[in-house]
């Protein structure tokens, strides 16, 4: 199958071998789905042979091995940059995201209609977070405030603020109920990191996910490169999914996630504002 037609997945395994394949085997059905590829990293996983061992009943899986951990962006890259030493060109779509997530029957059959008639650079779809009960698109709907951040990289700057702030933002999020229940399509600032879509044409354009720091602020770094870039960036409440959010990373983050955090928000400050 040509290039053109082919939607990339990179995802990641960190310790949870068996919700990677659980996610390949029973959303993506790779081996129904011929027009997926899909490029797992192992980011310092020790165990991944069972992963190893499972995935190669199917042609279009690969696993890519690294020592430690690359964070989110940088293994999807590593995937990325494998893919195109192998193809030596971009496929349709590239799609980055957790794997505790859940799509819709349709899922594909709507995307593949966005992709050959919408004029996108990135999408986000609607994504339900079964934890909050809350939808996450559009994740920001106008570009974030410089005061913004900087309250964020203070929150951040000392484990016990940021486990407080985090405490009150799951109060108030369950006090709301849901909230950014969107029925229209839009133009947001930012799409949720946890699924995320990118055009080709992201990339052919100037963009990158090659994201200097370890962990978090993804959605601003991709945001603002669309925003420079002069990009489309799209949601779409017809692309469903569901999100078990914090399967993976927790709610209340280690010191060593909340220095991560930390850095990304000194970085993305430095960088763009």
């Amino acid at each position: 199958m040509e290039n053109n037609s082919k939607i990339l997945f990179l995802l990641t395994n960190y310790f949870n071998e068996e919700e990677v394949f659980s996610f390949i085997s029973e959303q993506l059905k790779p081996k129904k789905n011929k027009f997926i590829d899909i490029i797992i990293t192992n980011n310092g996983s020790k165990n991944s042979s069972i992963l190893e061992n499972k995935i190669t009943a199917f042609q279009n899986v690969t696993l890519l091995k690294s020592a430690f951990n690359l964070g989110y962006f940088g293994a999807a890259n590593i995937g990325l940059t494998h893919y195109l030493n192998q193809q030596k060109e971009y496929p349709k779509a590239i799609i980055i995201c957790n794997t505790d997530i859940k799509l819709a029957p349709d899922f594909f059959s709507v995307l593949q209609n966005k992709l050959s008639s919408e004029n996108f650079d990135i999408l986000g779809p609607s994504i339900y977070s079964s934890f909050s009960k809350q939808f996450q698109n559009p994740y920001i709907t106008s570009r974030i405030k410089k005061n913004k951040l900087l309250f964020l990289k203070f929150t951040s700057s000392n484990p016990l603020f940021y486990k407080a702030f985090t405490i009150y933002h799951v109060l108030k999020s369950k006090t709301i109920g849901s909230k950014n229940k969107i029925t229209e399509n839009s133009n947001p600032y930012a799409i949720h990191g946890s699924f995320m879509i990118f055009n080709k044409t992201f990339f052919l354009n100037g963009g990158t996910i090659n994201y200097p720091s370890l962990l978090f602020g993804e959605e601003i770094f991709i945001a603002e490169q669309a925003q420079k870039l002069k990009m489309i960036t799209l949601f779409d409440p017809n692309l469903k999914l569901e999100h078990a959010e914090h399967a993976t990373t927790k709610i209340f983050k280690s010191n060593e996630n909340i220095n991560y955090l930390h850095q990304s928000y000194c970085y993305l400050l430095k960088t763009f504002f």
